[in-house]
């Protein structure tokens, strides 16, 4: 029987040789110890997340026959991210540190939390409008901001508010109603009458009161001997209403008037010891229906000596009394603010009061601007004094504005060379 023998012949494999370094997860580890400056950074190594550092640490472990990682970062919120290159790979068991340093954002931003009195004013930071108060307004650049509210009737509120970045400032606006004057010119039938409006004495008839706001008002007319007059009137703004009271006579008038001035104003009044009110800058404190007779008028005021004087009232007639007080307290003062031509309107520190001419009372001794503005005429502007328990008085002669105007042809060539036509025609027609 025959064998077959074969003979085994070993061929050495043909393997490709791998030019990539570790491209074989295994092999011998080592650890790349990762140490951040604060605590519960995540890291990553080529943008693949490894963890988050504990106690300010993170050890990471790779394998010296993977591929090699080569930049390690670090984040955390409210920090710059931290990066940079890995060194080189660990041999087994070995440790490489690495240090990375996170630093705090800085904010470059606050916040503005705004309310105001009215609510519901429309809110504007640096022309931008945010919506209405109460109202927070997030990510305002630090430093100066413009801040301006706006209600319908209301002045405009306006403020720079310094922003203060990562953190929220709060303002508050009580918004100032927008008020705007009248001007009320009153005449009576018969003439000097009194003059109540609002149940304030306001002088005698005729007269022009200014300063008034819009709206209605009520005016009264009285005068000794006749019966009052009433009624409700309309202030227009930057107008003048006119109105002219007829009074009727009353023919059982047993009673008159007494009219109190003082010097200072605002003394009180008494009249057969009946309160009966202050004086005021500028204007009288009338007392009506005094029964005719023999009267004792009393003017005191706090700090100064009384004035007492015995007074007899005649029916239908206004007795005057002027009391000078002696002493030394204060008081305010007043300003008649009159114009050539009339109806100018008056700012008092740019304050608008009216149409002139007026009479403001009530005004704190000291320097005003007065400045006056008429259609057609040159803005008129003066520092006035008003001093306790005086009337300063005001008296504008406005110019009118200059504007050019072309000069006339000279009438005398003109006439001249008609004349000469007019020969010339004759000339002809005897022809």
């Amino acid at each position: 029987m025959s064998m077959l023998i074969f003979t085994a012949i070993a061929v050495p494999a043909v393997v490709a040789a791998d030019t990539t370094i570790g491209t074989t997860i295994g092999g011998e580890q080592g650890w790349y110890d990762i140490y951040t400056n604060v605590d519960g950074c995540s890291i990553y190594f080529d943008g693949e997340y490894k963890g988050t550092t504990t106690g300010g640490m993170l050890s990471v472990g790779v394998y010296s026959t993977a591929a090699p990682y080569k930049t390690v970062t670090a984040e955390k919120s409210g920090y710059t991210s931290a990066s940079q290159s890995l060194p080189v790979t660990p041999g087994a068991g070995e440790h490489q540190s690495v240090y990375l340093t996170l630093n705090p954002v800085t904010p470059t931003t606050g916040n503005l939390k705004i309310s105001s009195s009215p609510s519901g004013a429309a809110v504007y930071v640096n022309s931008v409008y945010y919506g209405t108060t109460p109202h927070t307004v997030y990510n305002l650049p630090a430093g100066n901001n413009d801040l301006r509210l706006t209600y319908s009737g209301y002045k405009d509120y306006r403020d720079t508010v310094q922003i203060v970045a990562g953190q929220t400032q709060s303002t508050y606006a009580a918004l100032t109603a927008e008020v705007t004057y009248g001007t009320l010119s009153v005449s009576s039938t018969p003439s000097n009458a009194n003059i109540y409006l609002d149940g304030s004495y306001r002088g005698t008839a005729p007269r022009t009161i200014g300063g008034l706001s819009q709206g209605a008002h009520t005016l009264e007319v009285t005068m000794p001997g006749y019966q009052e007059w009433t009624n409700t009137i309309n202030i227009h703004s930057n107008q003048v209403t006119y109105v002219t009271a007829t009074l009727t006579a009353d023919p059982q008038s047993t009673t008159g008037s007494i009219s109190v001035t003082s010097n200072p104003s605002y003394a009180s009044v008494y009249i057969d010891g009946v309160y009966y009110g202050t004086t005021n800058p500028g204007n009288a404190l009338l007392a009506n229906n005094i029964a005719a007779g023999s009267h004792t008028v009393k003017v005191t005021l706090s700090g100064y000596d009384d004035s007492v004087s015995t007074v007899t009232v005649n029916s239908g007639q206004t007795t005057t009394v002027s009391a000078n007080l002696a002493g030394g307290a204060t008081g305010n003062g007043a300003m008649d603010i009159s114009s050539s031509p009339t109806g100018a309107t008056v700012y008092l520190n740019n304050v608008n009061k009216g149409i002139t001419p007026v009479t403001l009372s009530d005004l704190t001794p000291g320097g005003y601007t007065v400045t006056l503005e008429l259609s057609g005429y040159t803005t008129w502007s003066e520092v006035v004094t008003v001093n306790s328990g005086a009337t300063s008085t005001v008296s504008a002669n406005l110019a009118p504005t200059t504007t050019a105007t072309q000069s006339p042809a000279p009438l005398l060539p003109v006439i001249g060379a008609l004349g000469a036509c007019a020969l010339i025609l004759a000339a002809r027609r005897q022809e």
